[in-house]
């Protein structure tokens, strides 16, 4: 079998680390050796002991227990000017063998490596280590993970496809991420037939879960510039605070753990959720308020009034338009130290992701694609030229 696996996506925010973590959970429990993780190439960074490492990375590592020196585990990462030296100088110098080498250091220590692409395939290419060329220069076979859709995954699956074709890497097969409630059905009859004729296995389709995409307070602070209490990580989602005062409050108890953001001209919302917090007329919720715009010192005084009724109130700078628009424009991924979530996540991949046929699929000897059609053409002119039996020319 072989001793590890590269995960790619289509496109950044794919579902990457989620299938990453779903795989290591699983193989943990079915192999008897170990099971590690590796992102050759991260790009999105955090400080750990005076160090940055990358965030998928130290996520999937402290999330699973998995104790692997970050050396071997995120080799290299892609920070801020990194491409720009590397045209500029070729440094940092032997980039390819950092990777190697950290690769063969897991391989000699587990049983199985589950290898994370970075962004969409091409991504690293300014280094001359793009997705597929990793694969290639480590000798994985590729489990790629797809938006869901019908024309624009066959579309996207096409054209990031063809890199690895190009580079000989085997495509092990597929997962289709974010299903649509409702959907599935329709989405399977035609992509099930589509990727057959191709010889391409999908493994499994993955449904939307919103709950998974919903920023938690502490999230919510980092974007918009305030400073979220500890525990309170379960306070996730927001509500925007732009309706009238009932049509706020109907929001708030339909999702009372979720966080308000208001402007804070809006004091006859503000009096509202006190008095029917006092009143008891408003059972549960808001998880938070965050005041947008307006003086600090307002919002310091309305804090205490709201952490009598057991609400906390966070002040920003920026307008309450400025904050949705802030908040709806990031895709907000799963955090190290969040367990309900990542825990939901394993659930998630072993309920939908067809992860015995995939162990069968990586214990057959691995087969190379065809090479793209062009590859043929050139051979073929190669033999008709030189006799070295390419085409149907001889001399």
């Amino acid at each position: 079998m072989s001793k590890g696996i590269y995960v790619a996506g289509s496109d950044k925010d794919a579902g990457k680390t989620m299938l990453s973590l779903g795989l290591i959970a699983w193989f943990g429990e079915r192999l008897e050796g170990r099971v590690t993780f590796m992102k050759p190439l991260g790009q999105k960074t955090l400080l750990r002991d005076g160090k940055s490492v990358g965030q998928d990375t130290f996520l999937v590592n402290s999330s699973l227990g998995l104790d692997v020196p970050f050396e071997y585990s995120a080799p290299f990462t892609m920070t801020s000017g990194a491409a720009r030296e590397y045209i500029e100088s070729g440094g940092p110098p032997g980039l390819k063998r950092r990777v190697v080498k950290a690769y063969k250091k897991l391989s000699s220590m587990s049983e199985m490596v589950v290898v994370e692409g970075t962004g969409h395939p091409g991504v690293g290419s300014v280094f001359g280590m793009c997705n597929a060329g990793v694969a290639r220069l480590l000798g994985l076979p590729v489990l790629m993970i797809l938006e869901a859709g019908i024309g624009s995954t066959i579309d996207r699956f096409t054209l990031c496809s063809s890199l690895f074709r190009e580079e000989s890497v085997p495509i092990l097969g597929v997962v289709i991420n974010r299903v649509a409630e409702g959907k599935l059905d329709k989405v399977k009859k035609y992509l099930d037939p589509w990727f057959a004729k191709l010889g391409i296995t999908v493994f499994g389709y993955i449904p939307y879960v919103g709950d998974l995409c919903r920023p938690s307070l502490g999230m919510m602070g980092r974007e918009l510039g305030f400073h979220a209490e500890p525990g309170a990580g379960s306070v996730e989602g927001f509500i925007a605070g732009f309706g009238g005062t009932g049509e706020i409050l109907d929001e708030i108890a339909a999702g009372p753990g979720s966080v308000l953001l208001l402007s804070a001209g809006r004091e006859e919302v503000l009096d509202a959720i006190v008095a029917r917090k006092l009143s008891g007329i408003l059972g549960e919720g808001p998880g938070a308020v965050v005041l947008c715009g307006g003086s600090e010192e307002k919002a310091r005084a309305l804090g205490r009034g709201f952490h009598e009724v057991g609400i906390p109130l966070y002040h920003t700078e920026k307008s309450a338009g400025d904050s949705i628009s802030i908040l709806n424009r990031r895709v907000f991924k799963v955090e190290p130290g969040e367990t309900p979530k990542i825990d939901r996540i394993v659930r998630l991949i072993r309920e939908n992701v067809d992860l015995e046929g995939m162990m069968e699929r990586l214990r057959e000897p691995a087969v190379k694609p065809p090479p793209p059609r062009y590859l043929g053409k050139i051979r073929s002119l190669f033999g008709r030229i030189f006799g070295t039996g390419g085409g149907n020319g001889t001399r």
